[in-house]
């Protein structure tokens, strides 16, 4: 998919669990770089992986509360995306033209979603718990590229890019597929709540297998 978030709606970029309070990762979501990071509040927020001063990865750089310092030369950043401060001059106010690009950020299903559009944030139902996320090297451009390789005894669309499905041997769960443009794609797994170590562990085998039935599948 080589497109940028801008075209495609809701994206699910990680579990939920991949992120924790006062660090930050990088991601890539169709062709776009982004940071995203937790504060210490909770909040999880997805920027352009971009400093405006000088271009460093922002997914490098260290949260501070509930603020993201760059690496580089340390400006800092509050949860909006504005510059508050610059440390080299500590009596200067910055402007508040210095943001950084942000994207919408939402948690639900136990996966991390992003947008750079005012639709509406998809609604899950019910409390889930994080299983596993895998890379493919294939681009997959929406979920039912993926539902070719597996057996479904139902689906439940969320959004273009995941389902809530129910399998004849795993029993119901969420999988949700994250395009990477040229980079291939991520597959990411969530199990309700009450989902036991055995369910997990089974859940996190089968998508093993589909990530093979898929990658072989494609270099025949």
């Amino acid at each position: 998919m080589d497109t940028d978030v801008s075209q495609v709606g809701w994206i699910p970029v990680a579990l939920n669990n991949a992120v924790q309070a006062g660090s930050a990762i990088r991601v890539i979501a169709g062709t776009d770089d982004i940071a995203l990071w937790r504060g210490k509040d909770g909040v999880a927020h997805a920027w352009e992986n971009r400093c405006p001063h000088r271009g460093m990865r922002l997914s490098y750089g260290t949260v501070c509360g509930n603020r993201l310092r760059c690496l580089y030369h340390g400006w800092i950043y509050d949860g909006s995306g504005t510059c508050v401060a610059i440390p080299a001059h500590p009596d200067l106010t910055p402007p508040q033209t210095i943001k950084v690009r942000t994207y919408r950020c939402v948690e639900a299903g136990a996966l991390i979603w992003i947008s750079d559009e005012d639709n509406s944030a998809p609604a899950i139902d019910g409390h889930w718990t994080p299983c596993r996320s895998l890379h493919i090297e294939v681009a997959m451009p929406d979920l039912p590229e993926i539902l070719k390789w597996t057996k479904v005894n139902s689906v439940r669309p969320l959004s273009t890019y995941a389902a809530d499905v129910a399998l004849p041997d795993q029993g119901r769960l969420i999988l949700a597929v994250h395009p990477m443009g040229s980079k291939g794609a991520m597959l990411h797994c969530a199990l309700p709540a009450s989902a036991r170590r055995d369910s997990l562990l089974s859940a996190s085998h089968w998508l093993g297998e589909l990530r093979s039935r898929i990658e072989q599948a494609a270099v025949v």
